[in-house]
């Protein structure tokens, strides 16, 4: 009988700094919301083949919230009685409750609404357009915006999403409470789920990139070569502490602890020997790895070849190799959200029993995905997934549910005679070392470490998480990579300061270029588009700024009310959907995902139209899209310009 396993890999860098502020309280919120609904629904359905994997970085965020060491503003902003709210808690407030996924946004027409009064205003115009019962719901729905998914199992935010609107300063304290109670609850869940069978695994301490820390020429294998080539940093000692500090933090906290889920599926030949040498008995990667490591597929329209069902060991040494089954992933990562959520997990299971008919005798497919990144895309925040999930595979009688530890125990790997040195994006290191702001980030972490940052204890293993690296460069855009610019460099700062030394002047400049202006005309007298998707008259578009990108075309115009939007692919008809534009203005975040979330005000047809509220003040533009890769990093600052006649 085939066997399958599901790896859940849960992480987040870490946003407290030296100084104990929270300055992103994603751990908090994804603690009310994604986090607590997987957890949750592994223990009702008590489905086998389960594989947690915690890092260090996301467990020690928990520990400081639940000990009180986290100074964490929004959490301030919500436990402050609405009337004693001052106007940077208010701000503060505002900034995080609508950056939200639209999917979130909906479940909740109150915070929707919130979100229009707030169309358009500036920071300082915020606190006149909030009265106090407003404040008050918001406050609330923040918290019940991440929470509404897990009502099944949490009677406080059922009756409170079933009062809608109106709460009072009791409602608020009582959610709060809950919120604050959900770290501890979730290290508990996890020390339960420890005990049902959920194999505990674990990734380097800070979640770095282990093979570039090994060494960064590593990167040419799968990057070409920029002019000069890349920036050296080698540093097997600061590789090596992250695996230890893993191994004793996790022991420190009762898990028994086998194996590793290298941090973005990134591996060398150099990082799995030192796994090895720490006795990591596994670890897991992307199946592209396996495909580059052995010149040619193992999984596509042909089925599942028998390489990638098996275990593998480099050379005959150190831990078991798992790939996973990177179609299988990506459909609960990226396609299941576009389905009923019953529906999805009743397709995912039929597409895995169909592909485990084909596997050799005791084979098994891997899925390994991120732990909290899908739910919020889900219609129903993924908890009816999970659980129909959980149901549908007990009942199936066609696959073996083991873990990792399980299969390592029960099967013998064959040999990999070489290893391709990649990570889960396309088997490459581009994402994490090749562009000129990712290359600047090392250059900049090799400089701390020659002034002595390495003595900088857990500031300089922060500095050196992944995460920062994902968010510089053009090929992850969002409003906030200024503010994981700076935690990078503030954590760098942190280290020289903890090891003794003066930061760097240089920590002071931004690694990112910023976002590019970009001139919108704005035309209250030139005819508005007729919103058919479809050019209907020349002068709909005339006036406009227009964005070119690879195979597509943005189209930008504004008239004083809205940001009018057109989106061409690269041939009629072929627009890449979703189109997600999100709009900053101040404090306050918005983000469409188009067609969906402008009903009336979008239409798709040989391109895209859509009409969107234009925020008053400043505003900043992030425009993504499936498979387009736009300049200045899809990142632009909107500068409105009147071109009518006087």
């Amino acid at each position: 009988m085939a066997k399958l396993t599901f790896l859940w890999h849960l992480h987040q860098p870490r946003y407290r700094t030296a100084d104990g502020r929270v300055h992103a309280p994603w751990v908090l919120l994804h603690a009310a919301g994604e986090y607590l609904t997987l957890a949750y629904a592994l223990k009702q359905t008590g489905v086998g083949g389960q594989v947690l994997n915690l890092t260090p970085v996301f467990l020690e965020q928990l520990l400081a919230y639940q000990q009180g060491r986290a100074q964490d503003p929004l959490l301030t902003a919500l436990a402050t009685p609405t009337s004693e709210l001052s106007p940077q808690s208010i701000k503060e407030l505002v900034r995080w409750a609508f950056m939200l996924h639209p999917r979130q946004l909906s479940r909740l027409p109150r915070l929707r609404a919130l979100a229009g009064q707030l169309a358009g205003a500036k920071d300082d115009e915020i606190p006149s357009r909030l009265p106090l019962p407003d404040l008050t719901d918001l406050q609330v729905l923040t918290v019940l915006a991440y929470a509404a998914p897990n009502a099944r199992w949490e009677p406080l935010v059922a009756e409170l999403l079933a009062k809608r609107r109106g709460y009072s300063q009791e409602d608020r304290r009582l959610i709060v409470e809950w919120l604050v109670g959900c770290p501890g609850k979730l290290l508990t869940l996890y020390r339960e789920l420890a005990d049902m069978g959920v194999e505990i695994a674990t990734s380097p301490y800070a979640h770095p990139l282990l093979p570039l820390l090994l060494d960064t020429q590593v990167a040419a294998a799968s990057v070409p070569p920029p002019p000069g080539g890349f920036p050296v940093f080698r540093s097997r000692e600061d590789a090596a502490l992250h695996v230890q500090k893993a191994q004793a933090f996790m022991a420190e906290l009762g898990f028994s602890v086998q194996g590793f889920w290298p941090p973005e599926g990134a591996v060398s030949e150099e990082a799995v020997a030192l796994y090895g040498e720490h006795k990591v008995a596994w670890l897991a990667t992307d199946e592209g790895i396996l495909a580059a490591s052995l010149g040619h597929p193992v999984s596509g329209e042909t089925g599942v070849a028998a390489e990638l069902a098996v275990p593998w060991r480099l050379r005959g040494e150190g831990p078991a190799l798992f790939f996973r089954h990177r179609g299988l992933s990506d459909f609960v990562g990226f396609k299941a959200q576009e389905l009923p959520e019953a529906e999805a997990a009743q397709q995912f299971v039929a597409a895995t029993v169909s592909a485990s008919r084909h596997l050799p005798p005791e084979g098994g497919l891997l899925v390994a995905l991120d732990g909290e990144n899908p739910w919020s895309s889900y219609p129903e925040g993924g908890a009816t997934f999970l659980t129909r999930l959980g149901e549908l595979l007990a009942m199936t009688g066609e696959l073996r549910l083991v873990t990792l530890r399980q299969r390592v125990a029960e099967e013998k790997p064959r040999e990999l005679t070489r290893l391709h040195p990649g990570s889960w994006i396309n088997a490459s290191f581009a994402t994490w070392i090749g562009h000129e702001e990712k290359r600047k980030a090392w250059e900049l972490l090799a400089r701390c470490r020659e002034a002595g940052a390495a003595a900088g204890g857990e500031s300089w293993l922060a500095a050196q998480g992944s995460d920062w690296w994902w968010w510089f460069g053009d090929d992850n855009p969002t409003l906030l990579a200024p503010l994981y610019d700076r935690l990078f460099r503030w954590h760098l700062a942190d280290a020289l300061r903890a090891a003794g030394k003066e930061p760097l002047a240089e920590l002071g400049v931004p690694v990112r270029k910023g976002e590019t202006p970009l001139t919108v005309p704005l035309s209250r007298s030139w005819p508005t588009p007729v919103l058919d998707g479809r050019t209907t008259t020349y002068f709909e578009w005339a006036v406009a700024a227009w964005v070119e990108a690879e195979g597509c075309r943005l189209a930008l115009r504004a008239d004083g009310d809205s940001l009018w939007v057109r989106f061409e692919g690269a041939s009629p008809g072929k627009v890449p959907l979703p189109v997600g534009v999100t709009l900053a203005s101040g404090s306050h975040v918005v983000r469409y995902l188009l067609p969906v979330d402008r009903p009336g005000w979008c239409a798709v047809n040989r391109i895209l139209e859509a009409a969107l509220p234009l925020p008053g003040g400043n505003v900043l533009m992030v425009v993504d899209a499936p498979g387009v890769r736009f300049p200045a990093w899809g990142s632009y600052r909107l500068e409105l310009l009147e071109v009518d006649e006087p």
